[in-house]
């Protein structure tokens, strides 16, 4: 009987304590690898939404909360701002291009935004059928909001108040789908575009059995955008736009580059978290793997005397408790990854449908070939000091005693 054979057999006598070793490495594997797919995906994903956007222009609050609402469209918007402000500032001379946001209503979940064509160019946006919207009450839907909503061309649908489901709709202000884009990977597949001018006329009719709302567009009578994403002519706006905007206006700035780091930084830290409990569990199965190899020595010492009698030499001894424990690693890793990768698909899944953000395949990440590595060695390591009781073990002490 081989080396592999043999070792299998003698941790199939210690089934239960292979199985609880096994499981417990794959479950600190499996963390580690569901969390590089996500990390992985989200700062993909989230690289792609900022592309060519050098600063996001928006009411004053927090700066996260700013580029998380105008930009990934995932959390609400501080405010409005005037339009005449945000006109003023178009046109200072540092500023390439500026792209007016305005938000207030959604689709079944999908927001309503309205735009100009820039906003689709800008990420590279194709019709797959119909056109561009012209007028006001006509519709641009991602690609998306159309799968997940089964809309076609000329379809009507009616928005409700707000950025979540709602049942305050506005019946009485119908979108018409002219256009359905091609998938582009990014914010633009999720969204319902629309022009400017559809958000001001919905919400020149406050719903008269909501007084807040009615109050807020007494107190707001002027025209108001919630942002704009702006793109620097010169590096010289980076140093001067964002002072001039917080220092001169009503408005704030925020760097969509600053502000997603120090939001993945913020993330990290619970991902640290996670990381630092998935290396425990793989601590207490290596552990785990030296107390069960360790006992098996211990109580195989007359077996493996015989075996010594019989012609075994000492490095075939040492040998079979090393691959004991190479096997259990190897089980243990390879659980690990196919439960890794089963999380990150269930994670994903539940992402794109709490989030309507769709992430990339989960496939293969190049640092999952060094979580092997150091799983195997770990496993490895937990079998050196077993390996040497069985590698010292005395015969002919042994043999006399006869156990």
């Amino acid at each position: 009987m081989n080396t592999l054979k043999l070792s299998v057999a003698n941790l199939r006598f210690r089934a239960l304590a292979s199985f609880f070793n096994v499981l417990i490495l794959a479950l600190g594997i499996a963390a580690i690898v569901t969390l590089l797919h996500l990390s992985r995906q989200i700062e993909q994903r989230f690289t792609r939404d900022l592309q060519g956007i050098d600063l996001v222009v928006g009411a004053k609050g927090s700066p996260i909360q700013l580029i998380l609402s105008s930009v990934f469209h995932l959390d609400i918007p501080n405010g409005n701002i005037p339009l005449a402000e945000a006109e003023k500032l178009e046109a200072n001379p540092l500023i390439q291009s500026a792209i007016p946001i305005a938000l207030g209503d959604n689709y079944n979940g999908f927001r309503i935004v309205g735009t100009t064509h820039d906003y689709i160019d800008h990420y590279g946006g194709k019709l797959a059928e119909g056109r561009l919207y012209e007028v006001q009450m006509e519709a641009v839907l991602g690609s998306e909001v159309v799968r997940k909503n089964q809309l076609k061309l000329n379809d009507k649908i009616i928005g409700a108040h707000g950025l979540a489901n709602s049942d305050d709709l506005h019946t009485d202000f119908p979108y018409t789908i002219v256009g359905i884009l091609q998938p582009t990977g990014t914010v633009l597949d999720r969204l319902v575009l629309t022009p400017v001018e559809s958000v001001w006329h919905v919400h020149e009719h406050p719903d008269a059995d909501d007084p807040e709302e009615v109050a807020y567009k007494k107190a707001h009578p002027e025209k108001e955008i919630t942002s704009l994403l702006i793109s620097y002519k010169t590096p010289m706006a980076a140093v001067v736009l964002p002072r001039l905007v917080d220092k001169t206006s009503s408005m704030q700035a925020a760097s969509p580059a600053f502000e997603t780091a120090r939001l993945l930084k913020i993330l990290g830290i619970g991902s640290d978290a996670i990381e630092l409990f998935a290396g425990m569990l793989v601590a207490i199965a290596a552990s785990g793997f030296f107390v069960t190899l360790w006992s098996a020595v211990n109580d195989r010492r007359y077996d493996i005397a015989l075996m010594r009698s019989l012609g075994a030499t000492r490095g075939k001894i040492f040998a079979l408790v090393l691959a004991e424990g190479l096997t259990l690693g190897a089980l243990g890793t390879a659980l690990g990854l196919l439960l890794g990768h089963g999380f990150a698909c269930l994670a994903q899944s539940w992402i794109e449908r709490t989030r309507h953000m769709a992430l990339g395949a989960v496939g293969f990440h190049p640092y999952e070939i060094y979580v092997v590595l150091i799983a195997l060695a770990i496993s490895a390591v937990a079998a050196i000091l077993p390996g040497m009781m069985a590698y010292r073990v005395n015969v002919a002490k042994v043999l006399s005693k006869g156990s």
